[in-house]
């Protein structure tokens, strides 16, 4: 039965305009701040017949009672007993049981199917959600084996979704205002809740396009760069861990979504999955989605762009090699750099923007470019590190 060990705790995070922001979390190491998310939990299915039972023991290092919950996974139990609605007086005070402060529970569920998850707070939900307290589960079906590519799956051999690469985005949004009101413990009128920054795993961009485990950002430790070489097929999860909706789409291609919340879109024998260019992410809502990219798709004939193209010297050529041409006919025209001009490309690769297509979401309270928004690295074949895109099999257990 795999075992994982979570701390409830609190920390700050950094944002590209410079401040720094009060958040609740979770943890996997005892001692150590929050992180934002908390960590991906991802498991393997048993074998068929057999149950995947998973148990989370919690440690609530908070001044509150915290709890957890795990929709879309059945037969949750708190201690062995089935996870029950709490109650004080009459009134709901949390959806499940909960963990008092410095008290330690342990909950079981069954992961019943593959696919993409969220776990998050089942107490005063709208508060403790929206500070941090949320993260993904990951479930791979039971015949997943990531060296052989047809069990390379995201919801089991024959199903359609194998996948070279895979990355987990989880969109949230911050109110700057509710999280000071919590760090110095004063009260906050719902009705006045206004996000002012929109993150991907946890982060605002620029800073999204940073490597995992950057330095300076010790409560945001999972970048959302996204890299693939040319024909492979990425897996992109989507989890929507905040309180509202945000319309992403990465440029390039259009993706394919294969299953949405935890089950793919098949029908006995029939593929349901379909392709979108915009998917609205739901709040409490995961999407598992192929993306693949070939070629640039251009040509002046049968598949021409419809607008006017920049000619060379309009292009944002800039002084002493800071140069944005790319190549690309999307971008200009395409030929050689103009003499004395180093690409910044260290392999021949394009790079296509994932983000919100709500505009005030890539801003970081109203300074542009910032928010909800990445990029997606296509590399020539054969040259993109190895380790980039490459999810452990199971996440590490006690």
């Amino acid at each position: 039965m795999p075992i994982v060990n979570l701390w409830a705790t609190d920390g700050y995070i950094s944002t590209p305009d410079g401040k720094s922001i009060y958040i609740w979390g979770f943890t996997d190491r005892e001692g150590a701040p929050a992180q934002l998310p908390g960590p991906t939990i991802i498991v393997k299915q048993e074998a068929p017949f057999y149950k995947t039972r998973v148990t989370i023991n919690l440690t609530n290092a908070l001044k509150e009672p915290v709890s957890l919950l795990f929709p879309g996974q059945e037969e949750v139990e708190v201690n062995g007993l089935p996870a029950q609605p709490q109650y004080n007086n009459g009134t709901l005070v949390s959806l499940t049981n909960q963990a008092m402060p410095g008290e330690t529970i342990s909950y079981t569920f069954t992961a019943v199917s593959p696919g993409t998850f969220l776990y998050e707070s089942g107490t005063d939900s709208f508060k403790q959600v929206h500070m941090g307290l949320y993260g993904a589960i990951i479930v791979r079906p039971w015949d997943f084996m990531d060296h052989q590519v047809r069990h390379r799956t995201a919801y089991g051999e024959g199903t359609d979704t194998e996948f070279d690469r895979e990355y987990l985005l989880i969109v949230g949004e911050i109110d700057p205002d509710l999280h000071r009101a919590v760090e110095y413990g004063k009260s906050f009128n719902t009705g006045l809740y206004k996000p002012r920054y929109w993150t991907l795993n946890g982060r605002c961009s620029n800073d999204t396009m940073l490597s995992d485990n950057a330095a300076h950002l010790p409560c945001q430790p999972c970048g959302s760069m996204l890299m693939m070489e040319q024909g492979e097929k990425m897996l992109i999860r989507y989890a929507g861990a905040g309180l509202e909706n945000h319309p992403l789409h990465p440029h390039g291609n259009h993706t394919r979504l294969v299953g949405m919340d935890g089950r793919l879109l098949q029908n006995r024998s029939t593929n349901l999955s379909y392709k979108r260019f915009t998917v609205l992410t739901g709040a409490g809502q995961t999407y598992d989605q192929i993306y693949t990219w070939s070629g640039l798709g251009f040509n002046p004939v049968t598949s021409h762009i419809p607008t006017q193209l920049p000619n060379m010297r309009n292009m944002a050529i800039g002084h002493g090699g800071m140069t944005m041409w790319s190549g690309s006919p999307y971008l200009g025209e395409k030929g050689e750099l103009p003499s004395g001009m180093v690409s910044y490309n260290q392999a021949g690769e394009y790079y296509f923007m994932l983000h919100s297509h709500a505009e005030p979401e890539i801003t970081n309270w109203g300074t542009f470019p910032g928010g909800m928004m990445t990029m997606i690295a296509v590399y020539p074949s054969g040259s993109m590190p190895h380790n980039h895109g490459i999810l452990p099999v199971e996440s590490r257990m006690v």
